[in-house]
């Protein structure tokens, strides 16, 4: 949290008229002289103006992105220890530009989205002048889609299982070659006939009832990019294990809405009443999309791996398939074939990964993905024994070690239980559900975005929870001298307090606009030594047109993970969350904010984190980190003595003489950074350049030099 920065004009006059005593340039200064200020804020934030615009990519609404300081992707999947310093939605046009708060050391910007879809997932920009500026399509793309490729297909159509025998049964992974082991009955192809070349069917569904018209296909992309984010685990919330029921009789359609995977898939559909099926052979599965793919995938479109794919590109974004029930599957007979599903019937889907991409070359031509994966020099394609179900005991896939040598998927991801792999929730319009089912195909994320479909008719199956919030978190770490206005020791330990700032994003979709719902602050003392007695409270800074409508005090004890509710003393806008930070140490004082309707985030409130200790006269003794002003308790007989320097005249407040600050806030950090150095007992009374060597040159350089000085701890013996 960024405070005061800079000094106001008066105290740059001030400056002027003494600066024999207040150039912060001064060598003396640097040396301590108690004849001099230092003017240094000690700040380690920097506002910036921030532009980042996908609007190229015509994005469904907004778009959420996320700011880091470092690349923070690990081979193809994110680092989990790599935190964003940043996070935000754009508007509904896919553009975002707004003056944010960044630590300092955050110069080399990766602007990074999720959104399943935007191809520029990654952009790297360098902060110049306070200002970073992000384009799609401009900007240099650490990993851009290119144009996607169609192919135009063999013309030949066919309903042959003959090269998708691994629908059904395992494979050897060396050589390709149906084994004995049979997993599911064999998949039915009673809808019709597909071309052998790309696996298109020729059973799509023309424009109709059952497809999806462009305004509703954009509130369902809205919510899937709602719920949906790449390389991120998927939230349990919409991880559903039941399949969908349907309330009263119906014609079915399933539409996809999009693929992002190296995996050319097969996806059949079965159907059932009452229990779940509990053996993988009591589901009766008929194709659907013989080839998920539609081309968009990254990996389709980068020269490393699109020359694998073959053309294998089978489908348009959009593009529908009309179920059919079939009475008598169980029988294998296709008598009384109907488009109405019973009210009551659950329909259920079956996803073999890499099913049409596993096929052999035959008459001279390589129908099968040839993509090999991560592991490099495989003896054969990517060979990948592993089915996603949608209903929970119905997943496979085979924890074969050496054959996992080449198949990490199983491996990484094992499911003995069997559990279904979908995500399952609903975008919502005018009291109406559209339910949208999305697949992970089993590779080795889990971000339920690999295959995602949405379903006809409109709000006739069961509730689905609908995604329309995204949390995001900044952190930093406080830290406080309280032998104020004496220099102290400054080992900067004897008030260590972490902040973790929550915001709820809430997607408005009658106005296109993403607004913040909900605030919370969390701050959580940590280990000291000291034998004074300090408390702990904040200032609770507030826009006047952007009033929260409730605001409720919790807390965590020190050893609990359960917040309980509190009744901090508030004195205006200040709250006094402990009078004794000794006694509860490890405790977490918390605020909610409520903002009912949503406000700007950008007009979100901000607090002031302070330790204080009463007095008599209902007077306080405080200390703020510098430049920030005290409240109207505080004891300001304090100031201009010992080794403070302070000038309230000139708003000059909580500043010495020296090069080290009486308190700080380090930004974009958490307290993991100083539980090895400074928060040890053995290291009490030692000032922080011993732990953090690179301290010295950054103060010495007000700020400019050594930006990163508190990431990079010391070994001391």
């Amino acid at each position: 949290m960024k405070r005061i920065a800079f000094l106001s004009l008066t105290a740059l006059l001030f400056t002027a008229c003494v600066s024999n005593h207040f150039d912060s340039n001064d060598e003396e200064n640097n040396q301590g002289n108690n004849a001099t200020v230092n003017l240094f804020d000690f700040s380690t934030s920097s506002d910036v103006n921030l532009t980042v615009d996908y609007s190229a990519s015509n994005p469904a609404g907004p778009v959420f992105f996320r700011v880091f300081s470092e690349d923070p992707f690990k081979g193809d999947e994110l680092d989990p220890s790599i935190k964003p310093v940043y996070s935000n939605y754009t508007d509904g046009e896919g553009r975002f530009s707004q003056s944010v708060e960044l630590p300092s050391y955050a110069t080399d910007l990766y602007i990074f989205t999720g959104d399943f879809f935007i191809d520029e997932q990654l952009m790297n920009v360098k902060v110049t002048n306070n200002t970073a500026f992000a384009k799609a399509g401009e900007t240099r793309g650490v990993n851009r889609a290119a144009a996607r490729r169609v192919s135009p297909g063999s013309g030949v159509l066919t309903n042959s299982l003959e090269t998708l025998y691994q629908l059904s049964y395992e494979v050897d992974y060396k050589t390709g070659d149906k084994l004995d082991n049979q997993i599911y009955n064999e998949w039915k192809t009673w809808l019709g006939r597909w071309d052998s070349r790309t696996g298109r069917p020729n059973y799509l569904v023309k424009e109709g009832a059952l497809t999806f018209n462009e305004d509703e296909m954009q509130g369902i992309r809205q919510s899937i990019a709602a719920a949906i984010v790449r390389k991120e685990i998927c939230p349990d919330e919409y991880r559903q294990s039941a399949d969908l029921t349907l309330k009263e009789a119906a014609a079915v359609s399933v539409t996809l809405v999009g693929s992002n995977t190296c995996w050319n898939n097969c996806l059949g559909y079965y159907y059932y009443q009452g229990d779940a099926p509990t053996n993988l052979k009591d589901i009766h599965v008929v194709m659907l999309f013989p080839n998920t793919q539609d081309g968009h995938s990254q990996f389709v479109n980068q020269p490393k791996y699109g020359s694998n794919y073959n053309g294998n590109i089978a489908l348009e974004r959009g593009e529908a398939v009309q179920l059919i029930y079939y009475p008598n599957i169980a029988e294998n007979s296709e008598e009384g074939a109907t488009p109405i599903f019973p009210a009551g019937m659950k329909i259920g889907f079956l996803l073999k990964s890499n099913g049409w991409g596993m096929q052999k070359s035959h008459d001279g031509i390589k129908y099968y993905n040839g993509y090999s994966g991560a592991v490099r020099n495989a003896p054969v394609a990517r060979q990948y024994n592993s089915w996603a179900s949608s209903t929970d005991g119905l997943s496979y896939c085979e924890p074969n070690e050496e054959q996992n040598k080449y198949d990490e998927g199983c491996l990484l991801n094992p499911n003995p239980e069997r559990v279904s792999r979908t995500a399952k929730f609903a975008y919502e319009k005018d009291g109406q559900q559209y339910a949208i089912v999305a697949f992970e195909d089993g590779a080795n994320d889990q971000d339920y975005g690999d295959v995602i479909l949405a379903l006809k008719p409109v709000g006739l199956f069961q509730e689905l929870p609908v995604p329309t919030s995204r949390e995001t978190t900044s952190e930093g770490v406080y830290a406080f001298e309280d032998l104020w206005p004496s220099a102290g020791d400054y080992d900067m330990n004897d008030v260590v307090v972490e902040m973790k700032e929550d915001r709820l994003l809430t997607m408005f979709t009658y106005k296109n606009r993403t607004f913040m719902t909900k605030q919370t602050f969390n701050l959580t003392t940590y280990q000291n030594y000291v034998e004074l007695k300090s408390g702990l409270a904040l200032t609770l800074e507030t826009k006047n047109d952007a009033q929260p409508t409730s605001i409720v005090m919790k807390k965590i004890p020190a050893g609990s993970t359960e917040a309980v509710e509190a009744n901090f003393i508030q004195d205006g806008n200040v709250y006094l969350l402990t009078d004794n930070i000794k006694k509860e140490l490890h405790t977490t004082y918390i605020l909610e904010l409520t903002y009912e309707g949503g406000i700007q985030d950008s007009k979100a409130a901000k607090i002031k984190p302070f330790i204080y200790r009463n007095e008599a006269g209902d007077k306080r003794w405080e200390v703020h980190i510098p430049m920030e002003a005290p409240t109207a308790k505080m004891n300001t007989s304090y100031f201009g003595t010992k080794d403070d320097k302070s000038d309230p005249a000139n708003k000059l407040y909580y500043v010495g003489s020296g090069n080290y600050p009486f308190a700080f806030y380090l930004s974009g950090v958490n307290i993991d950074a100083f539980k090895d150095n400074i928060l040890l007992r053995d290291n009490e009374s030692k000032p922080i350049d011993v732990f953090f060597p690179e301290f010295m040159g950054w103060s010495t350089s007000k700020g400019k030099n050594n930006k990163k000085w508190y990431l990079h701890p010391a070994t001391v013996e």
